[in-house]
């Protein structure tokens, strides 16, 4: 292969690569606000909250349905003590994750605008420079 060949064909190969670029570029910005596509990838995105809102909800109504049996069979209300108690801990144990989901969330999302706003306002500058 000589020189010129060579050179003929890394500059095929770059246009290649900056035509495929483009092309990623445009489907990505194309997807960022595509409403349909980001609540069907909401939608069935599983997040650990929702992991653990499950397993929280399957095992209060195991205790639940445990606490009724008991106090039918054996006539006693003692259990009711540990019903609501155990119950009461769980949904405190739960509002808290949430808590601090939901606050470690909007950090997430404010971190994202502020970027987002930097570089738009970067872009303008750069472009304003030039200009003038």
């Amino acid at each position: 292969m000589t020189e010129r060949e060579y050179r003929q064909e890394l500059e095929r190969a770059k246009r290649r690569n900056e035509q495929r670029e483009r092309k990623n570029e445009i489907r990505k910005e194309k997807l960022k606000y595509n409403i349909a596509w980001n609540a069907c990838r909401r939608l069935f995105t599983i997040e650990t909250s929702k992991l653990f809102a499950g397993y929280l909800f399957v095992l209060m109504n195991a205790i639940v349905v445990y606490a009724m049996v008991a106090m039918w069979q054996f006539a006693d209300l003692s259990y009711l003590g540990v019903l609501i108690t155990d119950i009461a801990a769980q949904i405190l144990i739960y509002a808290i994750y949430c808590l601090k989901a939901y606050k470690g969330k909007n950090a997430e999302e404010e971190m994202k605008f502020r970027r987002e706003t930097v570089m738009l306002e970067s872009q303008e500058t750069d472009t304003t420079e030039g200009v003038g």
